[in-house]
């Protein structure tokens, strides 16, 4: 099938997509050096979005014909999602009771209407008036307690595409996926369907009329939430299992390569410090010396990143520089992240001020030209 952008919907189509999770709840202690690696990852990472996002603030595309052609995109998008199920198994928060819990979903789809809920097609100032029609047909959360976890005799990327699909419609029996469910889900949230309606005005339409500009309408048949007893308590687990998993990551790299059998010592230490790195986060205060510590690192640090920025125009982030990694050791990522970002911005104005500094001195020397010529 052959789409012309700008001219027919584009149809996005999502159809069986299954997903199989289960918790990891071990945690291996990381050395130094390679926590200070992922964290230089994530900041260069989360440095490069907030300046893509920096650059979209300052970018004209909505004016210009590329623009257009994006809102005719969306505007005219209709989508298509079936047969959704995504399910998590844990056999570890509340040991001896293993449980899942999973969302179902049969199909969405969504299109432009006409004000006679037909489907059309909108362009040019039309986009600025724009109606969708939704419809959602068996949408359902479940949570069922005491279940025996899924489980075929060969690797998950070695079931074929209908196995995939009789496994997530029926689940498994002796290691094979099953012809028939075998146990029905306890739902929390009972299949529902329902449609909706959404609408936006022309702002001169909104004007006059005193209408709202946008309106939307939602109707859903009977929606039934329960949670039992057993599901409650499967819950109360999930939370705690899932809070001490990340207080046991937050510190991995503090954590001894050792069992505590062979080294006590050094997880006496590690419990020190865990505490005491707790205890000093809770105060939330700082004294004085480490006010004027951190105003003198702050300076350092964007003055620093300032220059290597300005010293090599091309590059977005500063990557490899010995002394930025230096300073990074002892930062959040927070911090990191909002002074590098004043850096960009002390560059950026550098930048036009002498940019402004420049097009002056043409200005002065044109007036000389001038006058001299006279």
């Amino acid at each position: 099938m052959i789409c012309l952008l700008g001219q027919d919907p584009v149809l996005v189509s999502l159809d069986r997509i299954f997903l199989l999770a289960e918790p990891e709840t071990q945690v291996e202690g990381s050395s130094e050096d390679a926590v200070q690696e992922t964290k230089k990852n994530r900041v260069q990472e989360m440095e490069m979005k907030l300046l893509e996002k920096v650059q979209e603030l300052k970018s004209d595309v909505n004016k210009s014909w590329l623009g257009s052609l994006i809102s005719t995109i969306i505007g005219n998008l209709k989508l298509s999602i079936s047969n959704i199920h995504i399910r998590y198994e844990d056999l570890e928060s509340n040991f001896g009771h293993p449980f899942a819990a999973g969302i179902t979903l049969e199909r969405l789809s969504a299109m432009t209407v006409d004000d006679s809920g037909k489907e059309t097609f909108v362009t040019g100032g039309a986009l600025d008036r724009i109606q969708k029609s939704v419809e959602l047909d068996r949408l359902a959360l479940y949570l069922d307690s005491d279940i025996a976890p899924w489980h075929v005799n060969k690797q998950w990327e070695d079931l074929l595409p209908s196995e995939w699909v009789q496994v997530f419609r029926f689940g498994t029996k002796d290691g094979k996926p099953a012809h028939e469910l075998t146990k029905k889900h306890t739902y929390v949230l009972e299949p529902v369907s329902g449609n909706a309606k959404y609408s936006k005005l022309r702002q001169n339409e909104f004007a006059d009329s005193g209408q709202p500009l946008h309106k939307a309408a939602v109707n859903l048949d009977d929606v039934t939430i329960c949670l039992p007893k057993d599901g409650y308590r499967d819950v109360l687990k999930l939370a705690d299992n899932f809070a001490a998993f990340n207080q046991r990551l937050k510190y991995a790299h503090y954590r001894p390569h050792v069992s505590v059998k062979s080294d006590p010592r050094s997880w006496w230490k590690y419990a020190y410090r865990v505490v005491s790195d707790q205890m000093k986060k809770a105060s939330g205060k700082l004294s004085w010396e480490q006010v004027l510590k951190y105003a003198s690192l702050r300076k350092r640090y964007i003055s620093l990143y300032a220059s290597l920025l300005k010293s090599d125009p091309s590059r977005a982030v500063v990557e490899d520089n010995k002394d930025i990694e230096e300073l990074d050791r002892g930062l959040d990522i927070e911090l990191i992240l909002q002074w590098r970002m004043l850096a960009h911005k002390f560059v950026e104005q550098s930048l036009e001020s002498n940019l402004d500094l420049r097009k002056q001195k043409a200005k002065n020397l044109g007036g000389l030209d001038g006058a001299v010529s006279l």
